[in-house]
């Protein structure tokens, strides 16, 4: 797995980065938000997972892995997969400041609203604070722009 700066810029331990750009002295550390977002391309699914560290007022700092695999047909695997890929990661990270955000709609006209509790359920079980929308932009704004890159 790459993980990459906006700029292109590879990082070589992601779990290292955060720390160090999330430490800021006190005993909590800067937030950080972890969504991952997915695009159907022909027969591939790719998936970006972004990762923003906070630093109010001074903006913050956005990483990004992406991760390509058979087509997911199904909306509830793809879901899960999405929310697994943050989580993956969230784990890794510890005893942080994490919310992760997950890319579902509680709106009952989108087909994602019937899979919102589950996902939140998987967060919220491994510790982790959930967003959802129209509140979880690191999945529905940040990876879904990159996401939409044509070299991401």
């Amino acid at each position: 797995m790459t993980w990459k700066l906006l700029g292109g810029e590879g990082i070589p331990d992601i779990v290292q980065f955060i720390k160090e750009k999330a430490r800021d002295g006190s005993d909590f550390g800067k937030p950080i938000h972890i969504g991952t977002d997915s695009l159907q391309t022909g027969k591939r699914t790719r998936f970006v997972t972004v990762v923003a560290i906070l630093n109010p007022p001074k903006g913050g700092r956005i990483v990004y892995c992406v991760q390509s695999e058979p087509r997911i047909t199904s909306l509830r695997e793809r879901l899960n997969k999405e929310v697994w890929h943050s989580l993956n990661l969230a784990m890794q990270l510890g005893d942080m400041d994490i919310t992760v955000h997950i890319d579902a709609n509680p709106d009952e006209k989108y087909l994602s609203s019937k899979y919102l509790r589950e996902l939140a359920g998987m967060v919220v079980g491994q510790g982790f604070k959930a967003l959802w929308k129209p509140e979880s932009w690191a999945a529905t704004h940040a990876a879904d722009h990159v996401v939409r890159l044509p070299k991401a």
